[in-house]
C-alpha cells in the first residue's frame, strides 16, 4: 500500500491538471467571445455633436447595419455647403432635413487570398433626392451614379437605392502573420443629374472576424466626396491562438526527438513499434495542425520558416532516427543468434570429441587388462 504522503501527492497533481485545463477553456472561451462582442447594446448610430446629422432613426430601416458600430467614423464637415430640405421627406430623415445622400460603408470580410476588403454599401436618400417614399424604402427623384473606389453604382430615376457590395483591394504582407497588418484607403463620390456633384454623407464601420480595425473618413469642404482610410491587423485572440499553436508545434517536435535520443543513450532500450507510430502520426499530421491557425494565409509565409519547416525537419530526423535504431538492432540480434549457434556447435563437438575419447581409453585398459593374463580380449555388451 502506498505511503499517505504519495497518495495526496497524485491527488494534488490530478486536481492541478483539471485546474489548468478548465482554466484554458475558460480563457479561450472568454477570448471569443470579447474578441466577436459587439459592444453595442442598442440599434442605434452614435449621435454626432452636430445636430444636422442622422440620428438612431436614420437607419432603422437597414438593420443590418445595427450591429458593430464600435469603430465608426463619418465624413461630416458642414452642413453650410447642404441645401436644407422643406419638403416631405421621409421618416428616417426627418431629423436630418437636408438635400443629401447617406452612404453606409461597412467592412464585414477580409480576403488575403485575393488581397481584397470586401465592402456592403446601404444608401439612404434625403430631402429633394426622394421621389416617393413607403415602409419599404425611398425611390429616387432623379438619375444617380456613385462611385466607390474603382466600382460605379448607377441608380435610374424612380429606383430604390438598394444595398451593394464591393470589393477594394488591400495593400498589405500577409508574410507576418499573425502579427501583420494591411491598410487601404478609397474614394466614395458621386453625380445626379446632368454630372453634377452629389452632396453625400459617409459612415464607415465594421468588424470583420478574426481583425481589429481603425476607421477613419475624411470628406472634402463641399461634402461631395469622401476618402474612407482603413487600418486593420489581427485581433488579440487570433495572435494568442496561433502564437499557441506555434509553441505547441515546437513542444511535441522536440518531445519526438528527445524519444529518438533517449532510445539511443538507455541502456538495454530500443525502439518499439509505439514510438514510430507515434512520430510518423505527427510528421503527417504537423500541416493541418498548422491549418487550425485561425484565418492562417496559405503556406509559405514567415510563421512557417519559423515553425512548420523546421518542426517537420525534426520530426523527419526523428523518424529515421527510429528506422535506424530498429535496423541497427535487427542487425545486432541476427548476430547475436549467429554467435549463439556456433558457440553451440562447438560446445557438441567438444562433448562427442570427450566422449569418443572417454571410450577409447577404457577400450585400452580393458585390452591391457586381459593381455597380461593371457586371455583374449572379449567384447562385453
Amino acid at each position: 500500500m502506498p505511503p499517505k504522503w504519495m497518495n495526496l501527492r497524485r491527488l494534488s497533481g490530478h486536481t492541478l491538471f483539471v485546474v489548468l485545463f478548465s482554466t484554458a477553456i475558460i480563457g479561450s472561451l472568454i477570448g471569443i467571445k470579447i474578441g466577436s462582442q459587439e459592444k453595442v447594446t442598442t440599434n442605434a448610430l452614435p449621435e454626432p455633436s452636430v445636430a444636422s446629422l442622422p440620428n438612431s432613426n436614420s437607419l432603422e430601416t437597414h438593420p443590418q447595419t445595427a450591429t458593430n458600430r464600435r469603430k465608426f467614423s463619418s465624413s461630416f464637415v458642414d452642413n453650410n455647403s447642404l441645401k436644407t430640405s422643406t419638403g416631405t421627406t421621409p421618416p428616417v430623415c426627418a431629423d436630418q432635413r437636408l438635400d443629401v445622400v447617406n452612404i453606409v460603408v461597412e467592412v464585414y470580410n477580409v480576403n488575403y487570398a485575393a488581397s481584397q476588403l470586401q465592402v456592403s454599401n446601404s444608401f439612404l436618400p434625403c430631402g429633394s433626392f426622394v421621389s416617393r417614399f413607403d415602409s419599404f424604402g425611398s425611390f429616387t427623384s432623379t438619375n444617380m451614379g456613385i462611385s466607390i473606389d474603382s466600382t460605379a453604382i448607377q441608380f435610374a430615376s424612380g429606383q430604390a437605392m438598394t444595398n451593394k457590395t464591393t470589393n477594394v483591394y488591400i495593400e498589405g504582407d500577409a508574410n507576418n502573420y499573425p502579427l501583420d497588418t494591411f491598410s487601404v484607403s478609397f474614394n466614395v463620390r458621386g453625380t445626379f443629374g446632368d454630372a453634377n456633384p452629389l452632396p453625400i454623407i459617409v459612415y464607415a464601420f465594421g468588424q470583420p472576424l478574426g481583425y481589429t480595425l481603425q476607421l477613419q473618413v475624411i470628406g472634402n469642404s463641399d461634402n461631395t466626396a469622401a476618402s474612407v482610410i482603413v487600418t486593420a491587423s489581427r485581433n488579440p485572440t487570433t495572435i494568442a491562438f496561433a502564437l499557441a499553436i506555434m509553441l505547441l508545434m515546437w513542444i511535441m517536435s522536440l518531445l519526438a526527438i528527445a524519444l529518438a535520443y533517449a532510445v539511443w543513450t538507455v541502456p538495454g532500450k530500443k525502439v518499439e513499434l509505439p514510438f514510430i507510430i507515434f512520430t510518423v502520426a505527427l510528421l503527417f499530421a504537423m500541416p493541418t495542425v498548422r491549418t487550425a491557425m485561425p484565418n492562417a494565409p496559405p503556406i509559405g509565409v514567415l510563421a512557417d520558416q519559423m515553425v512548420t519547416g523546421w518542426a517537420m525537419m525534426l520530426l523527419s530526423l526523428a523518424v529515421i532516427s527510429h528506422f535506424v535504431n530498429l535496423l541497427y538492432h535487427i542487425y545486432k540480434d541476427a548476430k547475436a543468434a549467429e554467435r549463439e549457434a556456433s558457440q553451440a556447435g562447438h560446445s557438441s563437438s567438444y562433448m562427442t570429441g570427450k566422449v569418443e575419447d572417454e571410450a577409447a581409453a577404457i577400450a585400452r585398459s580393458e585390452y591391457m587388462h586381459y593381455s597380461t593374463r593371457g586371455e583374449e580380449p572379449q567384447l562385453r555388451l
